[in-house]
């Protein structure tokens, strides 16, 4: 996974992983264009897709910083709320 995130990284020429982190979450909110979700009232599977990216790295310190540097959480916050808690099972 090391040399693929450094080809990718390459690829899209990405030289702040954190900056892109902010301006792909800004670019999100911007296409949710004033609306609770991009489904409208209700989640679709874009935002499905985009919170399961979003949901492991939430509590990490990268999401923590996200959401205090970009305007993504309140759409994570509804999201959280619709989807409801982990089904993950402990060991």
């Amino acid at each position: 996974m090391y040399f693929v995130s450094k080809n990718l990284k390459k690829k899209y020429n990405i030289t702040d992983e954190r900056a892109a982190l902010y301006e792909a979450a800004e670019t999100w909110v911007d296409a949710l264009n004033g609306r609770e979700f991009l489904g409208g009232s209700k989640p679709n599977l874009a935002d499905l897709a985009v919170f399961g990216v979003l949901r492991p790295i939430r509590y990490l310190r990268s999401g923590k910083d996200m959401v205090e540097h970009t305007r993504i959480g309140g759409w994570y916050t509804r999201m959280e709320n619709n989807v409801g808690q982990s089904s993950r099972m402990k060991a």
